[in-house]
């Protein structure tokens, strides 16, 4: 076994030079699948899956999980690694050894088949950390997956952030003060509690990042502090920590497949596929919205059909549909969500029927519990549309995460001092 580590840490560093280069195509080093026939890639903490995965250097029982399936019935010989990143996600200046206790590669040596599925797949899963490998300095990692057979190309990358509590954070809902967005906008201010910390130039040295529902793709950062005293600094801008509100995520629930979930309505199965319609969306832009508990956009893998295991859970086309009168000009439309990896993915992309006059689109996904929205963008830059299908309405239910980095002058990468979360509640 030690031999194979060796061996495995000596290819990944032959293999260095050519791993660079095909990480080019993401150069911000974003949440990514590479491969097409991975799906359902979930990196969760142990006991709380909806968290952002942030672990705790100092929690001993802290573990987080990565799991993904790869359609077929080839069994993949895959590797993880883990790259320290700074807090705009570009790798510090540390050596690996400077950062991973334990072997810089490892094998992924937890591998399930499905069983009697319609289509097949293996499940892979890695816990970390774990005695091979684990983390000795807090902030931004990307946990890396490799193909062995494909000269250790990357076909998945996931993000996660370690810190080391020393810093204290109270967060603050306030209303906004631009009136154009008090119903439609939430804002935060924060103050951070330095408690023994030296820090030389605040402006400088400090640095946070607020997300929304644990989301990157739209995060607010880096934030310099606004002011301070001692041991604590500010962040009280007025309109600049500020997000749309959005609006409880649709939701569907796939979980059982023997009858039909909650806006699921048909379910047709086929010797060598399923197809799950949902039921026909309409626009919210405009209407009353009744609130909802939701999960943030996120999903979750079930089974609840009858006698029959996680392993045995199946994928089906499923098809997404809302009502439109006439195709939009010069804007196209996408289903969005954790589900999409927060990206606007071309298998998520809909198209519009003249005779049905709906947009629509189907994808492949797991039985599960789904959020998701429509997300309308511009066709040349691909901004966001200022209309599009859904709206935002300032009492949404979201959750907000700030991250507070350190980082004084000559040190070599950014420390993780302090994270903490926010909900706001739907009346």
């Amino acid at each position: 076994m030690l031999i194979r580590f060796l061996l495995l840490g000596l290819c990944f560093f032959l293999s260095t030079n050519g791993m660079q280069a095909q990480d080019a195509d993401n150069p911000g080093n974003e949440n990514n699948i590479i491969d097409p026939n991975i799906r359902s890639a979930q990196l969760v903490l142990e006991g709380a899956a909806l968290f952002l995965p942030i672990m705790d250097i100092n929690a001993a029982n802290n573990t987080m999980r990565l799991q993904f399936d790869h359609i077929g019935e080839e069994i993949m010989d895959y590797s993880y690694t883990i790259v320290h990143c700074n807090s705009d996600w570009q790798p510090s200046e540390l050596e690996d050894n400077q950062y991973i206790k334990g072997y810089p590669v490892n094998n992924v040596d937890s591998i399930f088949i499905s069983q009697n599925t319609i289509i097949d797949y293996t499940h892979y899963f890695v816990k970390l950390p774990n005695t091979n490998m684990r983390w000795t300095k807090s902030g931004n990692y990307l946990l890396k997956i490799l193909d062995n057979q494909d000269d250790l190309k990357v076909v998945l990358v996931r993000r996660f952030v370690v810190v080391e509590p020393q810093w204290s954070i109270d967060p603050r809902l306030v209303q906004t003060a631009m009136v154009d967005k008090l119903r439609t906008h939430q804002e935060l201010d924060f103050t951070i509690n330095l408690k023994n910390t030296r820090v030389n130039a605040p402006a400088n040295d400090i640095k946070a990042f607020v997300l929304q529902n644990s989301r990157w793709d739209n995060c607010i950062g880096p934030i310099a502090p606004f002011g301070g005293g001692s041991n604590t600094v500010r962040f009280d801008y007025q309109d600049k920590i500020v997000f749309p509100a959005g609006l409880e995520y649709r939701f569907f629930d796939m979980r059982p497949l023997d009858y039909k979930g909650e806006f699921v309505r048909k379910i047709d199965q086929f010797p060598d596929h399923i197809e799950v319609t949902l039921k026909t969306d309409k626009s919210r832009f405009e209407t009353q919205v009744v609130v909802r508990k939701d999960i943030n956009g996120r999903y979750i893998i079930d089974n609840a059909s009858q006698n029959r295991s996680l392993l045995q859970a199946e994928y089906a086309n499923v098809l997404f549909s809302i009502s439109q009168n006439l195709p939009l000009e010069d804007e196209d439309v996408y289903v969005f969500g954790e589900l999409s990896d927060w990206q606007l993915k071309p298998e998520f992309k809909m198209e519009f029927n003249e005779e049905a006059k709906v947009y629509y689109c189907e994808v492949l996904l797991k039985q599960g519990y789904y959020n998701y929205e429509y997300r309308v963008v511009d066709r040349n830059t691909g901004l966001p549309s200022k209309y599009g299908f859904e709206g935002n309405w300032a009492e949404t239910g979201n959750k907000y995460t700030i991250l507070a980095y350190f980082r004084p002058f000559g040190a070599q990468y950014d420390r993780l001092m302090g994270a903490a979360s926010t909900d706001t509640k739907p009346n």
